[in-house]
């Protein structure tokens, strides 16, 4: 997966709509640094969050992420574009306060949704539901939001989590990064193969002892005759 653009707005310490354009930076490789605070985890988040709708490592939600300083009718959102093999998918999610007419209550209005570019145009594939989008990208990417934290953007902290999990949760997220899957069932498939014929090998063996016995107990009655 290939970043492209990141478009956040009153997310964060980023009160106002910021946009960052990966695609205008020079090669493959690039750092993104600054002082404590200064917001980079957060680029990281919103991410996270346009994909799964949760912060890296599944731990805080858009109210955890909402700016305080933004405005009722300023929405949180995310918009996040990116290169996966030749197709390039925008996914886009939003979340504000809206004011129930005649009541004058608040409520969570959320909009989520996932397209792929088609020439000119993008082509929706899923909207709706928060599960509905966050499902197409489990499936798009082979990764749910903890496996992408920890083995593809790698917060702070995550990676010494991989590092310091054990074998069992290990081998799952490297199971699924590599998709090995398919080389483990070939592998369980080798396996009772070569069960079956040491099965019917030894089975072989002790027919042909049996047989091997009653052939020498012939010859011999055979001679005193």
């Amino acid at each position: 997966m290939t970043p492209i653009r990141l478009k956040m707005q009153a997310f964060g310490p980023y009160q106002g709509a910021v946009e960052i354009a990966f695609s205008g930076l020079r090669g493959k490789l690039f750092l993104i640094t600054g002082s404590t605070g200064g917001g980079k985890t957060t680029i990281l988040d919103a991410i996270c969050f346009a994909l799964f709708c949760r912060a890296t490592g599944g731990r805080r939600t858009w109210q955890d992420m909402r700016n305080l300083s933004a405005g009722e009718d300023v929405p949180t959102a995310g918009d996040f574009v990116f290169s996966l093999g030749e197709e390039q998918y925008r996914f886009q999610r939003s979340w504000r306060w809206h004011k129930v007419r005649g009541s004058g209550r608040m409520e969570m209005r959320d909009e989520h949704q996932c397209s792929r570019r088609n020439g000119e145009q993008w082509e929706l594939l899923a909207s709706g539901a928060e599960s509905r989008v966050r499902e197409y990208a489990q499936r798009l990417l082979g990764l749910t939001c903890e496996q992408f934290s920890q083995v593809i953007v790698l917060p702070q902290g995550e990676f010494r989590k991989l590092l310091l999990s054990n074998s069992t949760e290990k081998s799952k997220i490297f199971q699924t990064l590599f998709q090995t899957e398919k080389w483990e069932r070939i592998t369980k498939c080798a396996q009772s193969m070569a069960e079956d014929l040491e099965q019917r090998c030894g089975f072989g063996e002790r027919r042909r002892s049996s047989l091997g016995g009653t052939g020498a107990f012939a010859e011999s009655y055979g001679g005193g005759v």
